[in-house]
């Protein structure tokens, strides 16, 4: 009965975190990787999942974990000087992850796969969350 109560405490904990935001400059490749890189080890560390979308300056990022994780990721986006005009869509209780096996997805960088085979793990097609997303993101560019 415990373990039930537990797991229910813990399902209950959970929360999806939306947001939008501009790039300072635009990413090179190399930096679009470094970032990659900090996020998947910050996100594997504090049990994140999410995808996140860079198209045009734009980002556009889901983030899905335990409460204190996902706020404690939050005020890092918020600190973090490579993007700005930063507007949070939604943050939302939710009952299970949308994205249980991913650390962190980008989208945006098909092109890149075709020089960079080794990325093709990063960059995949567009589910129903990612769609909306990008399509927000394409609204708010001016």
């Amino acid at each position: 009965m415990t373990t039930n109560i537990q797991i229910m405490a813990k399902q209950k904990d959970l929360i999806e975190l939306s947001y939008l935001s501009e790039a300072v400059s635009d990413f090179s490749f190399l930096g679009l990787m470094r970032l990659l890189d900090s996020a998947r080890t910050f996100n594997k560390n504090n049990g994140i999942t999410g995808i996140l979308l860079y198209d045009n300056q734009q980002f556009g990022q889901i983030i899905e974990g335990e409460r204190a994780s996902v706020m404690k990721a939050w005020r890092r986006i918020q600190d973090d000087k490579r993007h700005h005009r930063i507007e949070l869509l939604e943050i939302r209780e939710i009952t299970e992850r949308s994205y249980p096996n991913w650390l962190l997805r980008f989208y945006g960088g098909e092109t890149l796969t075709r020089d960079y085979p080794p990325l093709i793990e990063m960059v995949g097609g567009m589910d129903q969350f990612s769609l909306d997303l990008m399509n927000k993101m394409r609204s708010h560019q001016s």
